[in-house]
């Protein structure tokens, strides 16, 4: 191999279109400082950004909505050229008497009497009325299937498509080409969300997100995927996208935090994590993809519905205290790039040799494909633990079905570019299978494609 360059990125305003998202959240709970942000984020190239609605902090008097806070999220993303589709919630202390957090976070209006079931689709139809021109996706609540969301009551996939159906029916009367999304926070609890999907109106429900946490992203991932496609598909859900709608890792995280062992302080495994996650999504056909969170969220404590966290984990990718870049900052950026234009999740034929003493290591890699723009390209790697950061001592033979024109290696955690030697036939019984031989491997997706499938500079 010979380096040749780097891949060239693009800000937001530059790129068209684009899978990737990120998670502009909790800022009706002011947890980090959006101004800090936008002008480092339209530098990423990010093209989506999700954003939470905050009843409470819209009307704080009954009847009078102030969204002049949400206006200035929303027109400041926009002018940059990143669109924000909205997570529609939480409660409001306004209707609801004795709500365990200021905020009423996580306390749902169908427990809360008429008044309130009245008043939170009076301020949908609100909320709608004040964003159509501007925003064109809305989710319906935020990780139903938790205790931390869904109080006072316990999660309940019916009663969850309950709330999901009248808030559709309120946006839909109001903007009738507006898309509709749910989540869930736990997607391999497979009753709750197939009992989700028989109940909700099949009109009413465009995109369904998963929330993807997890020490090692490939854990189960693939087998989930197969079965939400197949229940929306049989539940007559076929139109609806598979979006991953909440996913990370963290830099940092509290002693005690269920994902990483106290004083983790790695910005290179959030990083990885990354990549690893959009990779896998984005060639599992997911239609988006959001990383979870834009800052850390260090500017006030984070109260969930029974549960206050005074410094929670380190999920973003700015320093919430310095806002500076971490190294997942520079692999967002050119994950901005490697998933913009006309992605397509295409199974192209890709197997791999290494040099592994262990043919467990070998079956272990990840192989994951897609086309770009109708070129192909082929990504490959080793999940070891992220915890561990480990350096890979093997190589590997990436071995496809029909040479490239003229191949290329792209790293897309430093952005590097390498020239490619000609491949050589890898099977005496087919010879249009050849192979890449004696390429890196890594703990992270590194990509083989044509050398004019992304710019080089």
């Amino acid at each position: 191999m010979q380096k040749i360059g780097k891949l060239k990125t693009y800000t937001s305003k530059e790129i068209e279109s684009s899978c990737v998202s990120i998670g502009f959240e909790c800022l009706d709970r002011e947890l980090f400082d959006a101004n800090k942000c936008y002008d480092p984020l339209a530098k990423t190239g990010v093209k989506h950004a999700r954003v939470q609605t905050g009843w409470a902090k819209c009307e704080k008097e009954k009847g009078i909505y102030d969204f002049a806070w949400l206006d200035d999220v929303v027109d400041n993303l926009l002018s940059r050229g990143i669109f924000p589709w909205f997570n529609v919630g939480y409660g409001n202390p306004v209707y609801m008497p004795d709500v365990p957090n200021p905020t009423a976070v996580g306390c749902v209006p169908l427990y809360y009497g008429d008044e309130c079931l009245n008043a939170w689709k009076s301020f949908v139809r609100a909320l709608t009325e004040h964003y159509r021109d501007r925003v064109s996706h809305y989710e319906i609540w935020n990780e139903a299937d938790g205790k931390s969301f869904w109080y006072p009551s316990t999660a309940n996939p019916e009663e969850y498509a309950l709330l999901v159906n009248l808030t559709a029916e309120v946006i839909l009367s109001v903007y009738p080409d507006a898309k509709i999304g749910a989540n869930v926070s736990a997607p391999y609890y497979f009753d709750y969300t197939d009992r989700f999907y028989a109940s909700v109106d099949k009109d009413k429900l465009h995109f369904f997100a998963y929330h993807a946490y997890s020490a090692m992203p490939e854990y189960r991932f693939k087998g989930l995927i197969h079965h939400h496609r197949k229940s929306l598909d049989a539940n007559g859900l076929a139109h609806v996208d598979l979006w991953q709608g909440e996913g990370g890792y963290p830099s940092w995280a509290y002693e005690g935090h269920w994902l990483v062992k106290a004083g983790c302080d790695d910005e290179r495994g959030q990083a990885v994590f990354q990549l690893r996650r959009y990779f896998l999504d984005i060639c599992y056909g997911a239609k988006r993809s959001s990383f979870f969170q834009m800052a850390d969220m260090w500017e006030k404590p984070y109260a969930k519905a029974v549960q206050v966290l005074k410094k929670p984990a380190a999920h973003g990718i700015l320093n919430g205290l310095t806002y500076t870049p971490k190294a997942s900052y520079t692999t967002i950026t050119h994950l901005s790039t490697i998933f913009s234009g006309e992605i397509n999740a295409d199974k192209h034929y890709m197997h791999i040799n290494t040099t592994a003493p262990s043919p467990m290591e070998t079956l272990a890699c990840q192989m994951l494909t897609y086309s770009r723009n109708g070129k192909p390209v082929y990504a490959y790697y080793l999940p070891t633990d992220l915890a561990k950061n480990e350096e890979i001592p093997y190589t590997a033979d990436v071995c496809i079905h029909g040479a490239l024109k003229d191949a290329v290696l792209i790293d897309p955690y430093t952005g590097e570019v390498f020239s490619l030697d000609a491949p050589t036939p890898d099977s005496p019984y087919d010879p249009g299978i050849v192979a890449y031989k004696n390429l890196p491997l890594k703990d992270y997706p590194l990509m083989v494609t044509d050398k004019d499938t992304y710019e080089i500079v």
